[in-house]
């Protein structure tokens, strides 16, 4: 005859599930760590892109910043832009202007520059003076293109005047040299490059 036990334990069930979704919930975690190397692991590697070319075979594109190639109108389009903003002075919208101008900027550059106008009091010239200034670019010239940055000759002039006082006037005809970095397309950088460096040579201003 079986010799009957004297005692139970009574939550032994329950102890035996509990033991059971520990281990579970050890084994779902490292899966879950795994998973996030595994991930971040993925995301460094570049894209594969598969394009069909004009007689419809697939080709495999492994380098997905040759889609991504700039173009002489980007870069020119974002000079003017950059230029506009930067040198052609207007009391009503200087502070905007500005702005934009900065956001066309590395952090680097960015400083640098806003220590140029603070330097040479240029937006205290726009506010005593009231200016309105007429810019003219004449020519963008690629000087050098590598890997990671353009290097430009831009020549054009400025014709400042005054909302308020009739005779003032300020022609200023001008060779800028800009560095532009070529960065990752996003939103606050759809050109895909941001100023690196401006430096700006004056042949004439009266």
């Amino acid at each position: 005859m079986e010799k009957q036990r004297k005692y139970h334990e009574i939550w032994g069930n329950e102890l035996n599930q509990l033991n059971f979704f520990k281990k579970l919930t050890l084994i779902m975690a490292a899966i879950v760590i795994l998973l996030l190397i595994t991930l971040k692991t993925t995301l460094k590697k570049p894209p594969i892109v598969i394009r069909v070319n004009e007689v419809g075979k697939a080709e495999v594109l492994k380098d997905i910043k040759s889609l991504q190639k700039l173009t002489v109108p980007e870069i020119n389009n974002f000079t003017q832009y950059f230029l506009q903003y930067f040198l052609a002075h207007n009391y009503y919208t200087y502070d905007e202007d500005f702005t934009r101008a900065f956001n066309m900027m590395s952090p680097d550059c960015r400083q640098k520059l806003n220590e140029y106008l603070q330097a040479n009091n240029i937006i205290n010239d726009i506010k005593t003076n009231q200016l309105k200034t007429k810019m003219q670019i004449s020519e963008i010239k690629v000087e050098k293109d590598s890997p990671d940055y353009i290097i430009l000759k831009v020549k054009g002039s400025r014709d400042a005047k005054s909302y308020t006082t009739p005779d003032y006037s300020k022609e200023t005809i001008f060779e800028d040299e800009i560095t532009l970095a070529k960065v990752n397309r996003t939103a606050e950088a759809p050109w895909g490059l941001l100023v690196d460096s401006w430096q700006e040579s004056i042949f004439k201003g009266k």
